[in-house]
């Protein structure tokens, strides 16, 4: 019931952050209901020059400041980075998580990608994330602290209403901060998350914390202040208390960027004792220069790699800059796609400017331009949806973009040459044209999935727009006639036709999007199926695909039913057993595909057993990797029993052929003769080992597997001794075997015999491999600096043999003089990898409780 619970909260948790912020809109409107939209545009507009440039000038001091939020995050990591590379990830990741908001995804993201490519490890990027967040709140809790009681008496609250809310926050964030700072100078033990250990900072590194945390939030407030003195006679004092208030709030409604809650919360606060207008046309101003200009400068920086002007800058460290930078452009554009559909949508929703109206009428006809108004609005909200495909760079994506922003271009021109909102889709398309190469995803618009928090900013940026057209036209007496009225002072019409048009395109998109996730469940496959995949199977050239014919792990298709991953599925995590198979142009998508269908389900992803040659393609995914040990093949060409090193294999066969052995195959239907014989033997040899049977990596005693595989069998005149089934490939790249079950009375190395046969009829057949699988834990790095897990994992190599044979495995299969390749796991970075690598044992032993028993 708890899981359950857990996953219930997991997926209504962002619906709650769009009912704030639907709440947050109830407010604003209330407050500036008074108003006409053209009195707060007129107020926006009349902010003089020079204090936008002061803002722009304080906004970049402030991104400065946040940038130390990093540097000393790598300090209390005990990681040493260069001052500008970590002043580059910080700008960036601040840039886009301020404006979208989930600042642990989309923040944190950006610096895994930065961070682990200078060299420092998943668990430590995810601890300096977590150390930023902490100084922000740290930082906003002191000051709202010390701004109340240090000035309640003299702040004149607007009621007492607004006065009992600031007293209850101030008063739990004094509680918090207690609580802090009795940890940091009391309790030097380390914090436990779940089961994530976590360690507190130094009391003087928690001092520098909450000094950066505090210069910056001054900053960041002295931003809206600047316009608010140049409206209101405000004193900073008071105004800060209402400012970190308003901020804690936003941050803690987890609304994207706290985007309307953050406007709602101050406006709720101030606006009974100052004009609201006023107080709206700042709140605008500030979300312009301190959230959407600095994105803004994050893509042009983003734009110079891409209009390849590295031939200017060839130091080292700036072409290790460029280098990096190319990992962050799909989610920047991502972030200023969604900008430019605001800026449509927002356009849409308000009147249009009349004297650019009557002069336009004379070169656009007007049937022309309710079109181009109607279409304008449907654009931006198509940008809206197509922001998540170029965040996932899809190819069709690129295509996509262009083609919007040009169809945005035009009708900004001609619905009422707003050359102003074009000319920002004019730089959005001069940005996103050299990227084509970062577009690489070879995958349909439509079967894109949209998690649960993407719909959501969707839906909260519609509703925005909604509510500023009904606000911008309040004033318009609501008729039927309104929809058939047309003129070019008939603005409100135009709103209310484009409203039909964005409910239309979002809901149609919403809508396919349920009619896709319905189709999916969990069911094993069928006996169809499982024909389907064996054609695949034995058209690959790795034999561990057979494993899918076990028929116990789901298969996850390709869109053309041409490659599948199969998977099984814990709480949560999914992890697919081995790479994809089947056609290897299609992988990639695959598994975009795959994950992005995990994260609907609030699952992560992770990949068992892979090999090197797609490696990149994990990478890709944020994914880290783990070796697990190493893949013993055999060279058929070069194999043979001749001389010294193979001399033991040799003397054994002659020895076991001396007790006349034979080998003999059976396929299908044969096999139905000797299952009886077969499974006995099968639960003798588990009972002898103290086993029982392992699934999701291994094979296991099934009766309709065995028949897809066929069988090797060992007799002594009519008595069957062993048995080993077969994992061929049609293209004889590899053969191998799988499940291997021998009586105990049988002859003392009669398993080996069976290997060394099977062996030299694979080499006469053809085959070009011979796989003995894998010996965990083998080719782990043993250098003094080599990484944690691989000193972890030699150490169980080592003297781990009362629970496992490692090292005794390792000789049994070198004795055959192989090629040792390493295999992988692959799984998000940090403790969710341990996590990750214990949930596979529990697939393979039945659940913890086989894995303790083993």
């Amino acid at each position: 019931m708890r899981d359950i619970r857990k996953q219930i909260l997991h997926k209504i948790t962002p619906f709650i952050g769009f009912v704030l912020f639907a709440l947050a809109l109830a407010i604003v409107y209330h407050e500036v209901r008074l108003y006409h939209w053209h009195e707060i545009k007129a107020a926006f507009l009349s902010i003089p020059p020079r204090i936008l440039i002061l803002m722009t000038v304080v906004t970049g001091l402030g991104y400065i400041v946040t940038s130390f939020y990093d540097y000393l995050g790598m300090a209390y990591i005990h990681e040493r980075l260069s001052y500008p590379r970590v002043l580059l990830a910080s700008f960036l990741s601040f840039a886009v998580s301020n404006t979208v908001g989930h600042a642990t995804i989309s923040g944190g993201s950006l610096r895994y990608r930065f961070y682990s490519g200078w060299g420092v490890s998943g668990l430590s990027v995810a601890k300096i994330v977590l150390f930023c967040s902490l100084t922000y709140i740290v930082g906003s809790l002191t000051l709202m602290v010390v701004g109340y009681f240090s000035l309640h008496e003299h702040i004149a609250f607007a009621n007492e209403k607004v006065r009992h809310s600031v007293a209850l926050l101030s008063w739990v964030s004094a509680a918090l901060l207690a609580a802090w700072w009795i940890a940091i100078l009391f309790y030097r033990k380390p914090l436990r998350i779940k089961k994530v250990s976590v360690a507190l900072p130094h009391p003087l590194l928690a001092l520098a914390q909450l000094g950066v945390a505090v210069v910056d939030l001054l900053l960041a407030g002295l931003v809206l202040y600047l316009p608010l003195l140049h409206f209101i006679g405000i004193s900073f004092d008071d105004f800060l208390v209402l400012y970190i208030a308003a901020q804690l709030i936003g941050l803690f409604s987890q609304v994207p960027g706290g985007i309307g809650v953050f406007e709602g919360s101050f406006l709720f606060l101030a606006a009974e004792r100052y004009p609201s207008s006023k107080l709206f046309a700042a709140l605008l101003a500030y979300r312009a220069v301190y959230y959407f200009l600095p994105l803004g400068v994050a893509g042009v920086l983003l734009a110079l790699y891409e209009l390849h002007l590295r031939r200017v800058f060839q130091s080292a460290v700036m072409k290790t800059t460029f280098s990096t930078i190319k990992i962050a452009v799909p989610q920047v554009l991502s972030a200023l796609l969604l900008l430019g559909a605001v800026v449509l949508l927002f356009s849409g929703a308000t009147p249009g400017a009349s004297d650019r109206l009557s002069w336009l009428q004379y070169f656009v006809p007007l049937p022309l331009i309710e079109i181009s108004h109607l279409v304008a609005s449907m654009t931006g909200v198509a940008m809206l949806f197509l922001a998540r495909a170029v965040q996932q760079r899809m190819d069709s994506a690129y295509y996509a973009t262009i083609v919007i922003l040009v169809v945005g271009i035009l009708a900004s021109l001609t619905k009422g040459w707003d050359f102003e909102e074009a000319g920002i889709l004019v730089a959005l398309l001069i940005l996103i044209l050299p990227a084509r190469r970062l577009f690489y995803r070879k995958s349909a618009l439509l079967s894109l999935d949209y998690p649960a928090r993407w719909l959501v900013l969707i839906l909260s940026l519609i509703s925005l727009s909604v509510w500023l057209g009904f606000f911008s036209y309040r004033h318009v007496e609501y008729a039927h006639d309104l929809w058939w009225e047309f003129s070019l002072s008939d603005d409100a019409s135009r709103f209310l036709r484009s409203l039909v048009g964005i409910s239309v395109v979002a809901f149609g998109f919403i809508l396919h999007q349920l009619l896709m996730g319905s189709r999916f469940a969990f069911d094993l496959p069928n006996a169809q199926e499982l024909a389907a995949a064996e054609k695949i199977v034995r058209a690959s050239s790795e034999t561990t695909a057979n494993l899918a014919l076990l028929g116990d792990k789901y298969l996850f298709w390709s869109a053309t039913k041409k490659s599948f991953i199969m998977f099984d599925v814990t709480m949560r995590v999914w992890v697919a057993m081995g790479d994809p198979v089947g056609e290897a142009e299609e992988f990639e998508d695959l598994i975009w595909h795959f994950r992005e269908l995990a994260d609907r389900y609030g699952a992560r992803v992770a990949f068992y057993q892979i090999g090197q040659t797609y490696l990149t393609l994990y990478i890709d995914q944020g994914l880290s990797l783990i070796k697990l040990g190493e893949e013993a093949r055999i060279p058929l060409r070069t194999f043979s029993l001749e001389g010294r090193k193979t001399r033991n294999l040799r003397n054994a066969l002659h020895k076991q052929e001396r007790e006349n052995l034979s080998l003999s195959f059976l396929y299908g239907d044969e096999i139905d003769a000797v299952l009886p014989e077969l499974k006995r033997i099968s639960k003798i040899w588990l009972k002898a080992k103290h086993v029982r049977e392992k699934r999701f990596s291994l094979g296991f005693f099934e009766p309709t597997y065995l028949k897809r595989c066929g069988l090797a069998i060992v007799k002594r005149e009519d008595q069957i001794l062993a048995f080993a089934n077969l994992w061929p490939t049609d293209n004889k790249q590899e053969f191998s075997i799988d499940l291997m079950r021998y009586d105990p009375d049988a002859p003392n190395g009669i398993m080996e015999y069976l290997t060394v046969v099977l062996i030299l009829w694979a080499k006469e057949q053809g085959y070009e491999w011979f796989n003995l699988g894998m010996a965990p834990l083998s080719g782990l790095e043993r250098h003094p600096l080599s990484p944690l897990w691989h000193k972890i994992g030699n150490t169980i190599y080592r003297f781990g043999t009362e629970f496992y044979n490692f090292d005794g495995l390792y000789q049994y299969k070198n004795k055959f003089n192989p090629v040792w390749q390493p295999r992988y796991l692959a799984a998000p970075a940090g403790l969710q990898a341990a996590s990750t690598l214990l949930s596979v044992m529990g697939l393979i032993s039945g659940g913890l409780t086989g894995v303790i028993k083993e």
